[in-house]
């Protein structure tokens, strides 16, 4: 059930930190943690593990998508998946604060064989975010499930990647992370 987990946890994280609200995050909770109970601040955390994998995932000249990308499938351990989500995802709020404070909530449409699997919506006009649901069920596999995107160029914070908006299949969208987090534009 592990990679089950960590797709659910990277659907979670994502999810929090993009739905309307403020995201609570513990302190210590940004990679896996197998614990059966609620993650408190009473553990210590091991910063120095946090900032050695933050710097792997830190997009520089000399660090590229791709680079980060194998650095987090290679990561099974920590789940560094789940740091780049949050990382990117924090950065996005920063960037565009009205978007996530303001900004409207609004469904895209789904459909398709796992259509059930994804969930999909628009923070205002700028930024969408697409996640699997129910990962154990799912095994990774999108079929021909599509997604109708919003006119325009979107940027994927997760993957690199560059697509037009309109009807996309997932398995395309989401060929090189299992979730999405697109911004219209240029993503600068």
């Amino acid at each position: 059930i592990h990679p089950a987990g960590l797709l659910n946890s990277v659907s979670l994280a994502l999810l929090k930190l993009t739905a309307p609200g403020v995201p609570d995050i513990y302190q210590g909770n940004e990679l896996l943690d197998f614990s059966l109970v609620d993650p408190d601040n009473r553990r210590p955390v091991d910063y120095g593990l946090r900032a050695e994998l933050l710097e792997k995932l830190t997009p520089q000249p000399k660090i590229s998508f791709a680079s980060i990308l194998q650095a987090v499938r290679d990561d099974t351990e920590h789940g560094s998946a789940k740091l780049w989500v949050t990382r990117q995802a924090l950065h996005l709020r920063q960037r565009l604060p009205a978007v996530f404070l303001e900004g409207s909530y609004e469904p895209l449409t789904l459909r398709g064989e796992k259509a059930e699997h994804a969930v999909a919506f628009c923070r205002g006009e700028r930024v969408a975010v697409i996640v699997p649901r129910l990962p154990y069920r799912f095994a990774g596999n999108w079929g021909e499930t599509l997604v109708e995107l919003p006119a325009g160029g979107w940027f994927n914070h997760l993957s690199g990647d560059t697509v037009q908006g309109g009807v996309l299949r997932l398995a395309d969208l989401c060929s090189a992370f299992p979730a999405a987090l697109l911004e219209r534009g240029d993503g600068s």
